[in-house]
């Protein structure tokens, strides 16, 4: 490894040590760069500002001539480096003794400001719009602002609206609200809402609610039903709800609560597809497949819709009552004429993991050339079935 890697890889493991002893011993330190990260053209000075080693930030400077304006490929500088981890004192130094401009944005909109926004630093926020006029207004390329970006500290989200007179109302291009931003902190959603009148109805572009990003705060979701009369049954642009996104994050709680409002309506749910045509004949038979994790009731389910039809036939011998029978695929088919659910062929599939692969070959074979309908039947007060109701939810 050349002195000069060897130099990189101090800077790059933030070896302080190493690094104040090998940069005297480098041919030309300013020269430099690598990539860092997802960053292309990275310095020695950018990785110092980063770590916060204003000893080594000023050396570079000051002794190895390191230009401190000089711009990675994603367009940051030294400054924008030192803001991701909030390091004051090497910012103070950028902008007061070396004239960094602490307005200019990356290449993707992204000033100082809103690094300082997300990471929380209220003091130095202040300090940059009070000493260096730097404006609190300045939107990304993708229409966020410096409040979207301070959107989980209180304190900052006060002073902006408070003081800044910033606009708790302004959207993204995307359509996302600063209420979206801040749907997993409680004080500052009901501060938002209760405070600063923001829409807690307000969908994006994607019809995106902020239920749907609350889903994983229990505390979140009950405010926002029970308070602000927000409609569980919300679907964005690809049919998800709040309870798809509380099963994907395992929020076991929050399903719980969407599940027992009432509200979740799975009737409801179905009434859109009513204006979908059938090209089958009034007589057919519908697969409907059920499934889930081992004892969650999936085999009582399948008894009471066989208890309801007005007729039933076994297809096969194989029945998992009391443990699956070996040497089988684990699956009863059953043919049923139900006086609700009309014609059916229900498929009860055994919950235990070793007959999945035999599942997915069964499932592939059902639904070639025609549909099905899959209940699905969870224990969600545990975490891994709650996982598995998410993969369910998906296909």
């Amino acid at each position: 490894m050349s002195l000069e890697d060897k130099c990189w890889t101090a800077f790059e493991e933030r070896d302080h040590k190493e690094a104040v002893r090998l940069l005297p011993l480098v041919k030309e330190p300013n020269k430099i760069k690598r990539s860092y990260i997802e960053w292309d053209n990275t310095s020695l000075l950018h990785l110092s500002s980063r770590h916060g080693w204003l000893d080594v930030t000023k050396d570079l400077i000051t002794k190895y001539h390191s230009d401190p304006h000089e711009r990675d490929s994603d367009g940051r500088t030294c400054l924008h480096y030192a803001a991701y981890d909030n390091h004051g004192d090497v910012m103070r130094y950028l902008i007061d003794e070396c004239h960094c401009d602490p307005m200019v944005p990356n290449k993707y909109g992204d000033t100082v400001l809103h690094s300082v926004a997300k990471n929380g630093s209220l003091d130095f926020m202040k300090y940059l719009i009070n000493h260096h006029h730097c404006d609190p207004m300045a939107t990304t390329n993708s229409g966020e602002t410096v409040l979207h970006h301070a959107a989980r500290h209180i304190d900052i989200v006060k002073y902006l609206i408070d003081e800044c007179h910033c606009d708790p109302k302004a959207t993204t291009n995307s359509g996302e609200t600063v209420l979206h931003h801040a749907a997993r902190h409680i004080d500052i959603v009901k501060y938002l809402i209760d405070e600063s009148h923001c829409d807690p109805k307000a969908t994006t572009k994607d019809g995106v609610t902020v239920l749907h990003l609350a889903a994983r705060h229990i505390d979140i979701v009950k405010y926002l039903i029970d308070e602000c009369h927000c409609d569980p049954m919300a679907v964005n642009r690809w049919g998800w709800t709040p309870l798809h996104f509380a099963a994907g994050w395992g929020c076991s709680a929050a399903v719980g609560y969407l599940l027992s409002t009432g509200h979740t309506d799975t009737l409801s749910v179905m009434k859109k597809f009513g204006g979908i045509k059938s090209s089958h004949p009034i007589d057919s038979y519908v697969n409907v497949l059920l499934v889930g994790n081992p004892g969650a009731g999936k085999s009582t389910l399948s008894h009471v819709i066989n208890d309801t039809a007005t007729g039933s036939i076994v297809l096969a011998s194989f029945r998992n009552v009391g443990g699956v029978v070996p040497c089988t695929a684990g699956i009863i088919p059953y043919k049923l004429q139900h006086r609700t659910l009309g014609n059916i062929i229900l498929h009860d599939f055994a919950g235990h993991s070793e007959y999945y692969s035999s599942h997915s070959a069964v499932i592939e074979n059902l639904l070639q050339g025609s549909g099905g309908v899959f209940l699905i039947v969870v224990n969600i007060l545990e975490k891994e079935p709650v996982k598995q109701l998410h993969q369910w939810l998906t296909v």
